[in-house]
């Protein structure tokens, strides 16, 4: 059976819902563990669903000629871990 493919909003609708019912709620184990597991599953969803939105915004800044690669130095990354 296939998956009906979920936009990012309801991925996103579906596991606050899961999130809420398990820090409010009493679930039996059984079902704590599948909403565990679908709620990994959205989570999946959304951060394909993201990386697919940053690489199309990456290439629209790039084709407009205002996309700056500018990686970071060891220092810089030194300092920002010490925040």
């Amino acid at each position: 059976m296939a998956k009906k493919k979920v936009t990012f909003e309801e991925a996103m609708t579906r596991l606050e819902e899961i999130v809420d019912r398990l820090e409010r709620e009493e679930v039996p184990l059984e079902e704590a563990v599948k909403l565990y597991q679908e709620g990994l599953s959205l989570s999946a969803v959304c951060k394909e669903k993201l990386a697919v939105a940053e690489g199309s915004i990456v290439m629209l800044r790039k084709e407009a000629g205002l996309w700056e690669e500018t990686p970071f130095a060891e220092e810089d990354m030194e300092n920002g871990l010490q925040k």
